[in-house]
């Protein structure tokens, strides 16, 4: 301040001295450089530090012209903090601060009338960042996405323009995926979404782009119209792709450049349009309003929409049938084989409607090795082939919120299978107990819904008794039971049957309440008869069937009841766990208990 006083002084001396006709010449201070007069200002002492440190004031001292954005000392002590770094610590790092610090100048004078507003400027250092006046005042936004205040400007210097900033610049450190990342929960899904379309390096890539990123809350609405799941959605890749590049425009396009009215054309090659409400209309005429403006990136900008665009050139899986859909998806091309060699395309191209558990191609490689089976052999086994793709098959639409958790669900081919909730996924478990998580949901077609699965679903191949003797040790002695009471035929017949299985443990503590051999229970086969038979329930009745409190008529003609906690109280009020569910087979289910239970005497 005392510098500029002393010019105006210096000044007025002049004048003063002309006036009264004097001849002495009077020599002023030549003008000061920007380095120079933020070595004499008290408010750029850590800037004029660090300028010094950066080996940048020749630079700055040069003819230019420049414009420098420069940092006050409260300023820099606020970067320090919000870094974590002591002063010297900052100074010390000299790539850091060089890259900082040239962040702050641009290669030519621009006075504050010239600022060019909500525009992208790129300072020395290369990126980009952006000045908008808010209420009168001039704000810059940097390639963090903070914001610094200019509070005086063009303080006029011999080698070009200084304004005054309350906050150190800083460029970008994320591109527009990390950017995305970083905006976490907001862009969760569309993060997944570029994932999902391998985009990820392209949108990490050098650009620039211009990304009109919807919310999560978009691709929630979008999967509601376009009545499909997010993994369905991200499973096909293809179409996936067309709309995500939709999104993107090349170049870094800023709200204050965003052509209003032209069409403007997208990576995917198709255009849109915005109106002057910041409103984008699709090839649909769908209409999505940009929310939210001008993210900067390191490779370009973001802004932010309420609602999914979709180009023209796509093909919804609602306008296939089951099979095109499958068609056009590459991780089903063995599933689609395996349709053709069983002939079955024409049924589930039919009317329908169906819903079908669709087994990806790993899902398949999978069953090709658990069966010891090539691809060929497997496709030439036509009658084998039919029944397992017909146990994928349901005669009707069950979209995901639809499946009967729990309870069995009947397939074209016969048998059942079902299907649990498990910590939030849907698993299901197939006629051999063998489990398949279903991976994507609600792909809805023209005559029907796709469910993808990780594994081939197998139907039933083993009774109830054969079921028992496969489980061995476990059943071993309830299955010399069976045997001695002569029931073997009667399990292994149609059923369907519903068994409570008792171990051997539980044989094992029955023998010791009795006070009786082994060989003793076998050789009674009333008794026996009586017993095993307690255990046996008509029809098939899984855990999410069995009656909880209500007596349960067993076919020996007793009864028992089960309690909420899936304990057996029986005839003699004795207790007995239900300590497994939901044990698959042909001819009904077992559940396994750890005591046999005993009928009245």
């Amino acid at each position: 301040m005392q510098h500029w006083t002393r010019r105006l002084f210096a000044l007025a001396m002049v004048s003063t001295l002309a006036a009264c006709g004097g001849s002495d010449e009077i020599t002023l201070d030549p003008p000061q450089n920007i380095v120079q007069i933020a070595q004499t200002d008290s408010r750029f002492t850590v800037l004029a530090e660090a300028v010094v440190a950066a080996d940048l004031a020749t630079a700055l001292s040069a003819p230019g012209p420049l414009t420098v954005f420069a940092p006050t000392n409260e300023a820099f002590n606020a970067l320090l903090t919000e870094l974590g770094l002591t002063k010297a610590q900052l100074l010390a790092n000299k790539p850091l601060l060089t890259a900082v610090l040239q962040y702050h100048v641009l290669g030519s004078r621009v006075q504050r009338a010239d600022v060019p507003l909500g525009r992208a400027i790129t300072p020395l250092a290369g990126g980009i960042f952006k000045v908008d006046n808010r209420s009168g005042a001039l704000v810059i936004t940097d390639g963090r996405n903070r914001t610094a205040t200019i509070t005086s400007t063009d303080i006029s210097a011999a080698n070009g323009v200084i304004h005054v900033i309350d906050k150190v610049l800083l460029p970008a450190n994320r591109n527009i995926v990390e950017t995305a990342i970083a905006s976490a929960p907001e862009f969760s899904i569309l993060v997944e979404a570029v994932v999902a379309a391998n985009l990820q390096g392209t949108l990490s890539g050098t650009g620039p782009f211009t990304v009109f990123a919807p919310t999560n809350a978009a691709f929630a609405a979008l999967l509601t119209e376009l009545g499909t799941s997010k993994e369905a959605l991200f499973a096909d890749t293809a179409l996936l792709t067309k709309v995500l590049t939709y999104h993107v425009v090349p170049g870094r396009v800023l709200r204050a450049d965003v052509p209003v009215g032209p069409a403007v054309t997208t990576v995917n090659g198709e255009t849109l349009t915005v109106n002057a409400s910041l409103a984008i209309t699709d090839r649909r005429a769908r209409t999505a309003n940009i929310t939210a403006t001008d993210v900067l990136t390191s490779n370009g900008v973001i802004h932010v929409i309420d609602k999914v665009i979709l180009p023209a050139d796509i093909t919804l899986s609602t306008q296939r049938n089951i099979v095109t859909q499958a068609q056009a998806l590459p991780q089903f091309s063995i599933l689609v084989e395996a349709v053709v060699a069983a002939n079955l395309q024409g049924t589930l191209a039919g009317t329908g409607p169906f819903t079908v558990f669709a087994p990806t191609n790993a899902a398949f490689q999978s069953l090709l090795t658990e069966l010891g089976l090539t691809k060929a052999q497997l496709l030439a086994d036509v009658p084998l082939l039919t029944a397992v793709l017909q146990y994928h098959v349901l005669g009707g639409q069950v979209l995901r919120a639809q499946v009967p958790a729990g309870q069995a669900i009947t397939p074209l081919a016969g048998g059942i299978f079902k299907v649990d909730a498990v910590n939030g996924a849907l698993v299901v478990n197939d006629g051999r107990n063998r489990k398949a998580t279903i991976t994507a949901t609600d792909m809805r077609t023209s005559n029907g819904v796709i469910h993808a699965i990780d594994k081939v679903l197998l139907p039933a191949n083993r009774n109830i008794v054969e079921t028992a003797i496969a489980s061995a040790p476990e059943f071993s002695i309830l299955v010399e039971a069976v045997v001695a009471a002569n029931l073997q035929g009667t399990l292994s017949g149609t059923g369907p049957f519903t068994v409570f299985a008792p171990t051997n443990a539980a044989f094992a503590s029955l023998l010791t309440e009795l006070g009786v051999t082994k060989e003793a229970l076998l050789a009674n086969t009333a008794l026996l008869t009586q017993v095993l038979t307690y255990h046996v329930v008509p029809g098939r009745v899984l855990k999410a069937g069995v009656p909880v409190g209500p007596a349960i008529t067993t076919v020996q003609g007793g009864t028992f009841t089960v309690n909420s906690a899936l304990a057996i109280t029986d005839a003699r009020g004795r207790r007995s766990n239900i300590t497994g569910t939901d044990v698959l087979t042909s001819n009904g289910v077992i559940h396994v208990i750890d005591k046999v239970i005993l009928p009245a005497p």
